[in-house]
């Protein structure tokens, strides 16, 4: 039987049970007093997704027909459910994927009324990097990539699509087709060769590498979506781009004071993590992934 790493090399991801039936019922229960899950929109006009990575307003959940994407650990008032963050099982699995003293990330609601239709374009998480820096090596088993992302559903959901295998190599040619030019998303829409739906019950885990395309798809959720997301990376190992997704800024110090000691701890080792790699832009250089080539 292959082991989780030996799964999430080959693939680009891996499914791991998590939660118990209570630690479900209690999440949710949290979450939907976070959400207010009964303001819903008159206007059932399907709209696209936000641009996620600015995330949305918690006050505004409901008010369209979408999903919403909330930032947590820089959001005062969502406390309550941080401790999903140093979930044993989840960094359990981290450290065994990625390796020890881990970095927390991003920490974010994923949250849809019933009968939303849900469609992000595929991608690989590089949105960050300029079109005309991204080159072919970034993806190549042989460059560590330190980082990965999760998605913790507290109900059955199917809404990840992956390309197994992609995340370790270029594009193919039929996969250039799909994305038509571009090398950030492909158009919604598109169908693209070899993807398949990542189906998981409440309480299970995807962890997956950031570079597998992938992409965010629901024909109209028959329940509503509740999914905690996350990442991590190894601080024994110099960081990726996804690292500068939390806004430190809003890390001050009264803010700092209203956090569990553990969370505070985790968040005092971002700060630090950043001080010691304060430029992204640095990321996605060749001597900063393989600084032994560059050595004098």
């Amino acid at each position: 039987m292959k082991s989780n790493k030996e799964k999430f090399l080959e693939d680009g991801y891996v499914i791991v049970d998590v939660l118990s039936q209570q630690e479900i019922d209690d999440f949710r229960h949290l979450m939907d007093a976070l959400i207010s899950p009964d303001v819903k929109s008159e206007d059932t006009q399907t709209r696209s997704s936000s641009f996620q990575h600015l995330g949305d307003e918690i006050s505004d959940f409901g008010k369209e027909a979408r999903q919403y994407y909330f930032h947590l650990l820089t959001k005062p008032g969502t406390e309550s459910i941080h401790h999903a963050f140093h979930h044993p099982v989840v960094l359990k699995t981290v450290e065994e994927l990625l390796g020890p003293n881990l970095i927390v990330n991003n920490a974010s609601i994923l949250a849809a009324n019933e009968g939303t239709e849900y469609s992000l374009g595929w991608h690989r998480d590089i949105i960050q990097i300029p079109q005309d820096e991204i080159e072919d090596w970034i993806f190549s088993p042989r460059r560590f990539h330190n980082s990965v992302q999760i998605n913790l559903p507290l109900v059955d959901e199917n809404s990840l699509w992956v390309v197994p295998g992609s995340h370790f190599r270029a594009n193919t040619e039929a996969e250039n087709e799909a994305f038509k030019g571009s090398k950030h998303y492909a158009p919604i829409g598109a169908e693209m060769p070899g993807g398949i739906p990542v189906s998981l019950k409440a309480g299970q885990a995807v962890f997956y590498n950031n570079n597998l395309i992938h992409r965010g798809f629901t024909e109209k959720m028959k329940v509503p979506r509740r999914t905690l997301h996350m990442g991590y990376h190894s601080a024994d190992f110099p960081p990726t781009w996804h690292f500068y997704l939390l806004n430190s800024d809003l890390l001050t110090p009264a803010y700092l004071d209203t956090l569990s000691p553990t969370m505070r701890k985790m968040m005092g080792e971002y700060l630090e993590c950043k001080k010691q790699y304060p430029n992204m832009a640095d990321t996605w250089k060749k001597e900063y992934n393989f600084p032994e080539e560059y050595s004098v």
